[in-house]
């Protein structure tokens, strides 16, 4: 049986200059990331103290606020946002720092879905080519779905694939839906590990449900999905007898 293969059709200079657009996007954030764990910008140490000195000194709202801007941030800042989400059950409660997560991750994602829409689309179609750019959004529109779904969980991957998600033609409808259903259970499950232990502490086995959720969730649709029907139109479903006679 032969293989189908994702990028039948694609020119292979095109795929590329694609592959090298997602990977220096990628390696950018990378970047970004290291210099500032070199600084020590991303210990979780230093967040729960701050943050446990505002909740303690200005209330809980004002640390509120500063963990949903933070993670709002994390498109183009360094931030732990596993760590943040932590804290966010520990000083806030269960659901109100699963709100408050949820709300900033949203923002951070819809926010470099927009910019990325609003302001790179041309320059994308300029490196790719109009044609290509179509390809794309062909492709996202297949797979798209799981990336999205599936990249919530993955530190700087998750800001990668906002980022190609709004280079690509998917809707702003179907991006926020998929990345409320992505992020929701994940800020869920850091939050009561952070009510529970109230600290850090339990941030270990919180990391593995959340990377656990989304693949579990992926391997469930992928068991229930219909598989395609077979149609009389496929030349190879036409029996012999079927055929004309010349």
């Amino acid at each position: 049986m032969k293989r189908l293969r994702i990028y039948d059709g694609w020119p292979r200079y095109i795929m590329k200059r694609f592959v090298t657009l997602t990977v220096g996007i990628f390696a950018l954030l990378a970047m970004i990331f290291l210099v500032a764990s070199s600084q020590g910008w991303t210990e979780g140490a230093r967040y729960e103290v701050f943050l446990a000195r505002v909740r303690m000194g200005r209330g809980a709202w004002l640390a509120a606020v500063l963990i949903g801007g933070l993670l709002a941030a994390d498109l183009v800042l360094p931030v732990p946002s596993s760590v943040l989400m932590v804290l966010a059950g520990a000083l806030l409660g269960p659901w109100r720092g699963m709100a408050v997560s949820l709300a900033g991750a949203m923002a951070g994602a819809l926010l470099g879905f927009g910019l990325c829409r609003r302001f790179g689309r041309r320059m994308f179609e300029r490196f790719v080519g109009p044609a290509e750019t179509e390809r794309v959004g062909h492709f996202m529109k297949r797979y798209g779905v799981w990336a999205v779904l599936l990249s919530r969980s993955v530190p700087m991957l998750t800001e990668a694939i906002s980022c190609i998600a709004g280079l690509s033609r998917m809707r702003w409808s179907s991006f926020a839906g998929l990345v409320l259903a992505g992020t929701a259970p994940i800020c869920g499950v850091y939050a009561w590990a952070g009510h529970r232990a109230g600290s850090l502490a339990g941030q270990g086995g919180a990391v593995l449900l959340a990377f656990a959720l989304p693949a579990a969730g992926f391997a469930l649709a992928r068991y229930n999905a219909p598989r395609p029907m077979e149609t009389a139109s496929d030349p190879k479903n036409v029996s012999p007898a079927t055929e004309d006679t010349p």
